[in-house]
C-alpha cells in the first residue's frame, strides 16, 4: 500500500478537500484507496457524512493500545474502492496519549500496516499542527522499499504560507535524522486561490513555482464546483466528473502515482 500524507501545520489551506478529492481520483483510477481522518477536528469524516467510530472501538484506542480489537472493524466503506478510517469523539485526546507512548512516532504506521494488502493507496489528512500527531503522519508516509509514499503540502497564496512551509520542511529534516528514515516531499499544491485577488496571489504563486524543491505539482483554484461538492458531502469528481476541478485532481493523482 502506497501511503501519502496531506500535511501542513497551517489550518485553512484546503488540506481536507484535497485529501478527499485526491482519494476519489485514485479510486477512479482503479486504486483501492483508504482515507485516514487523522485530524482530531474530524473535518474529513464530517465532510463525507461518514459515521464516527463508536465509543471504545476507535482509531485512537487501537493506536494507544486501549482497545485490543480487530482494526479491520475500523474502516467504513464510502464508495467502491474508497473507504474511510473515521474520527471519533476521543481523537482530541490522541496527542496527550501519544506523548506518554513508546515508539510514539510509529503508532499510525503500525496501524496502517494492518491494511497493507487490502488497499493500494492511503491518503492521510494530517492535523494542522507541528505536534506528535503530525510526526506520526510523516513517519507513516516515509520511504519504504517497493512502495510509493511521501508528503503532499497544500499551501495558500499568502505571505504566511512561506514561513509555515519552511517550518514544516525543517520538521521533516529533524524527524528524518532522529528516526534515521527518509521522508520524501512529493510537492506543494497551491490551493483555494483566486487570480482576481491580484498581485499578492500572483507573486506568491511565482514564489512557490520558483522554489524548485519541493516542486509545485498541482494548482487548485477556487471553484464553485468544489464548494458545492463539499456542501453535498461528495468528492468533486462525483459532483461533476467533467468539471475543470475534477481534472485537476486526476492530474494530481497521476503525479502522485508516478512519485
Amino acid at each position: 500500500m502506497d501511503i501519502f500524507s496531506m500535511t501542513n501545520q497551517k489550518g485553512g489551506v484546503g488540506k481536507t478537500a484535497n485529501t478527499i478529492n485526491l482519494g476519489a481520483a485514485l479510486a477512479e483510477a482503479g486504486r483501492r484507496t483508504l482515507l485516514v481522518d487523522w485530524d482530531p477536528q474530524g473535518h474529513l469524516t464530517e465532510a463525507l457524512g461518514v459515521p464516527e467510530s463508536p465509543d471504545g472501538r476507535t482509531m485512537k484506542g487501537w493506536v494507544l493500545g486501549e482497545w485490543k480489537g480487530d482494526p479491520h472493524q475500523l474502516p467504513v466503506p464510502y464508495r467502491e474502492r474508497l473507504h474511510v478510517l473515521p474520527t471519533a469523539l476521543d481523537m482530541f485526546l490522541l496527542d496527550k496519549g501519544l506523548y506518554a507512548a513508546n515508539a510514539r512516532e510509529m503508532r499510525l504506521a503500525r496501524l496502517l500496516e494492518e491494511f497493507e494488502d487490502e488497499y493500494d493507496a492511503c491518503v492521510i489528512d494530517a492535523p494542522p499542527s507541528l505536534g506528535i500527531g503530525t510526526e506520526c503522519a510523516l513517519m507513516a508516509a516515509r520511504r519504504r522499499p517497493g512502495r510509493r509514499g511521501g508528503l503532499i503540502v497544500p499551501v495558500e497564496a499568502e505571505d504566511s504560507s512561506i514561513r509555515a512551509l519552511r517550518l514544516l520542511l525543517r520538521q521533516v529534516v529533524v524527524l528524518s535524522d532522529l528516526m534515521r528514515e527518509t521522508i520524501d516531499i512529493i510537492g506543494i499544491v497551491p490551493s483555494r486561490y483566486d487570480l482576481r485577488d491580484g498581485e499578492m496571489v500572483t507573486s506568491m504563486l511565482e514564489a512557490f513555482r520558483g522554489m524548485g524543491d519541493p516542486p509545485v505539482i498541482a494548482e487548485i483554484k477556487k471553484r464553485t464546483d468544489i464548494r458545492k461538492a463539499w456542501r453535498a458531502k461528495v468528492p468533486v469528481l462525483e459532483y461533476d466528473a467533467k468539471c475543470e476541478a475534477s481534472q485537476w485532481y486526476r492530474d494530481l493523482a497521476k503525479v502522485v502515482l508516478a512519485a
